[in-house]
């Protein structure tokens, strides 16, 4: 059981690496890095979890990059140490109406199932998901969009104190990474100096995200993802929630990238 339970749990952590806010042309080019722990007050058949999720995020004239990586090593109640690693390459067009992506991921040094493929959303083939590994295709409902465009809208809601957003937004790599997105988001923030230099002075607001399989039913989400989001896209304060299983992640590192001259 507790076996099933982390193997669960490392595959929603997968998904939510592509969750955290992408680089639109308002967001700030950047490199952070978190590590990951089990948040206080424990998990019923976990002891222990460290981590390290690190990304970058870097603009050109005709689109983005970004980049993720994460591992996590989970103790069990028995003792036993699963160790699990991901990366995420994403290419986003700068109009939001194509994006590429290859993923891979191991699971006590075996391989996962890798995707490699495009999603558009142009033309007569609007929401196409087509994958060139494994081989398959699946369609997105209408207004479905991708990470960048929902970090964007997530932002701009918050800028217009707004404080509820729901999207269906595809992250890249498997269809289990197509969810329906509610954004929570808070009143502005006092500030908080101190946590990063580059955070200094800028507005924030706590966001949390629920996800839902499209279609599925609301009660419940799959899972849930807190942060607080500043100016520019920048993050920190991960709070990471799959129920009995919950992982926090603190900012270690934060270096802000230039802009491309276009």
């Amino acid at each position: 059981m507790v076996a099933l339970m982390v193997r669960a749990a490392w595959a929603l952590l997968v998904g939510l690496l592509v969750a955290m806010p992408a680089v639109a042309a308002e967001l700030l080019p950047h490199r952070a890095t978190f590590t990951l722990s089990l948040r206080p007050g424990g998990s019923p058949g976990i002891l222990g979890v460290i981590g390290r999720i690190a990304f970058a995020y870097e603009t050109a004239c005709d689109g983005a990059i970004t980049r993720h990586a994460m591992q996590t090593l989970i103790r069990d109640a028995g003792g036993k140490v699963t160790d699990s690693r991901a990366t995420m390459l994403l290419w986003e067009r700068a109009d939001g109406a194509e994006m590429t992506f290859e993923t891979t991921a191991t699971y006590n040094e075996r391989p996962d199932a890798p995707y490699t493929g495009r999603a558009n959303r142009t033309g007569a083939t609007f929401g196409l998901v087509a994958y060139e590994v494994p081989g398959g295709k699946f369609q997105l409902n209408p207004g479905t969009v991708f990470p960048s465009e929902h970090s964007r809208d997530v932002l701009l809601a918050a800028q217009r104190g707004e404080r509820m957003l729901t999207q269906d937004v595809f992250q890249g790599g498997g269809p289990t990474n197509y969810m329906t997105v509610t954004a929570a988001i808070s009143d502005l923030l006092p500030p908080a100096d101190g946590i990063d230099p580059a955070l200094n002075g800028l507005r924030s607001w706590n966001v949390r995200e629920a996800y839902y399989r499209p279609g599925g039913r609301r009660e419940l989400p799959e899972h849930e993802f807190g942060f607080r989001l500043y100016e520019g896209g920048l993050i920190d304060a991960l709070d990471l929630d799959f129920g009995p299983f919950r992982v926090v992640g603190k900012l270690t590192n934060l270096e802000l990238l230039n802009q491309p001259r276009c």
